[in-house]
C-alpha cells in the first residue's frame, strides 16, 4: 500500500550544515570549521568536515567553546580554497541548519566577497521548526533537543557533530510529519496549526469516530476543546484518563454541533483545571451548564473544599521536560501562573514570587483574590483537592514565609524536586 507522505519526504534531498566561527558578525569574523551532512531517502549519507584557517587569532572564549585552537587550523586551507567544494557538495539540496540566520549569511557573505553567486537553495531551520512543533518550549538549543529526543551528540560546538545532530533532529521531525500525513513540501517550512506534537485538531468532516479513536489511545491528562462556527468555544474539558472516559465523551460530544475538536496533552491534571478556570468565561452561557453537568456526572457529587486558601504557591512539572509551572493562590487569575525552565530561570522565578507577594501585601492588603466563575468553582475546588490526594508527588507547596526568610533554601528545594520530576511525561519524545 502506497504512503503519499513517505513518498513525498523520501523524494527530498537535504544538506545539513553547521559552522564554527571566530564570532557572530559575518562582516568581520571568519569561519574556522564547516560540517555538512547529506540526507537522502530519509537517511544520513555523505559527510564533510573542514577545518579552515581564519587568518586571524581565534578569541579565547571561542577556543574554550569549540576546543579549536590556533595551531589546529594553522595549516588548514583558507576558505577561498575550499568554498567551491562546499558549494558543490550542497548542490541543489534543501539547506538545513539549527540556526539558518547565522550559518547561511556567513556562507553567502564569503561568496559575495569572492564575486561568486550566492546560495539560492530552499532553507529549513530546525530551531524555528522546533518552535512550531513544540510551541511551549522555552529552550530549543541543539544540546537540549538532543537530550530530550535521545539523539547522539557527543561534542557540542564542533561543526561535524552539530551538523550530524541537526540532521538526526530533522529526521525525527520528518518521521513525525509522515505520521501526521504531510501532503505538501511547503508545510515543512511553515508547520503551523497541524503538526504540533502536543495536540490534534479534528475537523467535523472526520467525524466523532476519529475523535473516539484518538481518545482511546491516550491514558494521560488532556484538555479537550470543542469549537463551533467561527471558532466559538462550546466547551472545555480537562480529562484525567481519556481512554477510560471515551464512551461517556462520545455520548456527550454527540450533543454538540461542532466544527473542530482539539485534543491537547497537558502535564498534571491540575494544569487542565487551571486552563478551564481561565477560559470558562469564553464558553457561551448556554453551554456552561452542559460542561458542569458532564463533570457532575463523571466526578460528582462535589463538596466545597476551600482548598485554594490552604496554599500560597504550588509548583508542578510542565509537560515539557526541564520546565516547571508555578501557580499563585494569592491572586488567582490568568496572570498568576508562569512557566520556568529550571534551574536556568532560578532568578526569574524568585522575582515572580516576590512580585506576587508584594502585590498581595500592598495592593490587596493581605486579602486573597480567587477569580473563578461561581458556576464552576465547586467543581474545580473538589477536583483540585482530589488530585492533590491522588498525586501529591506532582505538587510542591511553597509558603510566603520560606520565600521571604530562606531564599536559598526554598530554591534549592525546588531544584531537588525538579530533578525527581524531570521528564516525567516523556514529552516531546512521546507525543500525539
Amino acid at each position: 500500500m502506497s504512503n503519499p507522505s513517505h513518498e513525498l519526504l523520501s523524494s527530498l534531498n537535504f544538506c545539513v550544515i553547521d559552522l564554527e566561527t571566530t564570532g557572530g558578525n559575518p562582516e568581520i569574523d571568519k569561519i574556522i570549521e564547516i560540517g555538512m551532512v547529506k540526507i537522502e531517502n530519509l537517511k544520513l549519507t555523505e559527510e564533510r568536515d573542514y577545518l579552515v584557517n581564519p587568518e586571524k587569532e581565534i578569541p579565547e572564549f571561542i577556543q574554550k567553546l569549540t576546543g579549536i585552537k590556533g595551531h589546529d587550523v594553522a595549516h588548514s586551507p583558507k576558505i577561498e580554497e575550499i568554498i567551491d567544494e562546499v558549494v558543490q557538495f550542497i548542490g541543489n539540496d534543501i539547506l538545513v541548519a539549527h540556526n539558518t540566520s547565522f550559518d547561511i549569511p556567513f556562507i553567502n557573505g564569503i561568496l559575495k566577497k569572492l564575486g561568486r553567486p550566492t546560495l539560492e537553495n530552499k532553507v529549513i531551520c530546525t530551531n524555528v521548526m522546533t518552535k512550531y512543533l513544540i510551541p511551549d518550549i522555552m529552550s530549543s538549543n541543539l544540546t537540549y533537543m538532543s537530550q530530550i529526543f535521545d539523539i547522539e551528540h557527543s561534542h557540542a560546538h564542533r561543526a561535524d557533530e552539530d551538523a550530524k545532530a541537526s540532521g538526526r533532529l530533522l529526521l525525527k521531525y520528518l518521521e513525525i510529519f509522515e505520521k501526521k500525513n504531510i501532503r505538501k513540501v511547503n508545510q515543512l517550512y511553515y508547520p503551523r496549526n497541524r503538526f504540533e506534537l502536543d495536540r490534534v485538531n479534528i475537523e467535523n468532516s472526520e467525524g466523532l469516530q476519529k475523535v473516539d479513536e484518538v481518545l482511546r489511545t491516550i491514558d494521560r491528562p488532556i484538555i479537550l476543546t470543542v469549537k463551533g462556527d467561527n471558532g466559538v468555544i462550546l466547551t472545555i474539558l480537562p480529562i484525567k484518563d481519556p481512554s477510560k472516559e471515551a464512551d461517556q465523551l462520545k455520548v456527550f460530544l454527540d450533543e454538540y454541533r461542532w466544527d473542530q475538536i482539539s485534543i491537547r496533552l497537558c502535564g498534571p491534571f491540575l494544569e487542565g483545571l487551571f486552563f478551564l478556570t481561565q477560559n470558562f468565561v469564553k464558553i457561551p452561557e448556554f453551554y456552561r451548564q452542559k460542561t458542569v453537568d458532564y463533570f457532575t456526572q463523571q466526578y460528582g457529587p462535589f463538596n466545597s473544599e476551600n482548598v485554594f486558601n490552604k496554599y500560597d504557591f504550588l509548583v508542578t512539572p510542565h509537560l515539557i521536560s526541564g520546565q516547571l509551572i508555578v501557580f499563585s493562590f494569592l491572586n488567582f487569575s490568568t496572570y498568576s501562573q508562569l512557566v520556568f525552565k529550571y534551574p536556568a530561570h532560578r532568578k526569574k522565578l524568585n522575582q515572580f514570587l516576590l512580585g506576587q507577594i508584594g502585590r498581595y501585601e500592598v495592593q490587596q492588603k493581605g486579602k486573597r483574590k480567587i477569580h473563578i466563575q461561581n458556576s464552576i468553582k465547586e467543581v474545580v475546588e473538589h477536583l483540585f483537592a482530589q488530585e492533590l490526594i491522588a498525586r501529591p508527588d506532582l505538587c510542591l507547596p511553597i509558603s510566603i514565609g520560606e520565600i521571604k526568610e530562606d531564599t536559598k533554601g526554598y530554591l534549592s528545594r525546588i531544584e531537588k524536586w525538579a530533578e525527581k520530576t524531570a521528564n516525567l511525561f516523556n514529552f516531546p519524545k512521546n507525543h500525539l
